[in-house]
C-alpha cells in the first residue's frame, strides 16, 4: 500500500490519472449510451442491440490500424484526429432519428474509437521509473476499472432523466476533454 501511495504523490503521476479519467469514463458510457438512443428513438429492443453490437464489432475489427497509426506517427497526430471525430460523431448519433442513420452512425462510432487506453499505457514508461511500473499499471486498471463502472451509472442516470440527449451529450464532453488532457 505505501508503494502505491508514493506513486500518487508524483505530480506527472497524478496529472496522467487525472487526464485520462474523462475518456475512459466516456468509453464506459457509450454503449449504454447508443443502446438507450437507439432503443428511445426507434422503440425497439432488438435494434438497439444491432446497434451497440455492431459499435463493438467495428471497434474490434479496426483497432489493429488505429494502432498502426499510433506507432507510425506517435501518440499526439491520431488523437488529434480521431478524438474530435469520434466526440462529433457522438453529438451528431445523438441528434440522428433515423434507424438506419443510426445504426450507421454507431458502427462508424467504433471504427473512429480514439485508442486511449493504448496511449496512456506507453506515457507511464515516460513519467514512471520502470522498477515501479507493475505498481502504476495496477493502479491504473483500477482506475480503469472503476471508469467501466461508473460510465454505466451515469450514462443511465442521465439517459433515463428528464433531458436523456444529456447523456450522449456529456459522453462527448468527457472524450473531448479527455482527449485534449
Amino acid at each position: 500500500m505505501h508503494e502505491y501511495l508514493e506513486l500518487l504523490k508524483m505530480s506527472g503521476v497524478r496529472r496522467l490519472l487525472i487526464s485520462s479519467i474523462p475518456a475512459r469514463l466516456a468509453y464506459g458510457m457509450i454503449s449504454l449510451g447508443i443502446f438507450f438512443k437507439v432503443q428511445n428513438t426507434t422503440s425497439s429492443i432488438s435494434i438497439a442491440g444491432l446497434a451497440v453490437g455492431l459499435n463493438a464489432l467495428a471497434s474490434s475489427l479496426s483497432v489493429g490500424i488505429r494502432s498502426a497509426f499510433i506507432d507510425r506517427y506517435g501518440l499526439t497526430w491520431p488523437l488529434r484526429v480521431l478524438v474530435p471525430t469520434y466526440a462529433s460523431l457522438i453529438v451528431l448519433f445523438n441528434y440522428a432519428d433515423g434507424k438506419v442513420s443510426l445504426i450507421v452512425i454507431s458502427t462508424v462510432l467504433g471504427a473512429v474509437a480514439p485508442p486511449i487506453n493504448l496511449a496512456v499505457r506507453p506515457l507511464w514508461k515516460i513519467v514512471v521509473p520502470e522498477k515501479k511500473q507493475r505498481a502504476i499499471f495496477a493502479v491504473d486498471t483500477a482506475v480503469m476499472s472503476a471508469t467501466a463502472v461508473i460510465g454505466p451509472v451515469l450514462v443511465t442516470s442521465l439517459a433515463l432523466s428528464d433531458s436523456p440527449k444529456n447523456a450522449l451529450n456529456v459522453c462527448a464532453a468527457a472524450m473531448l476533454l479527455g482527449g485534449i488532457a
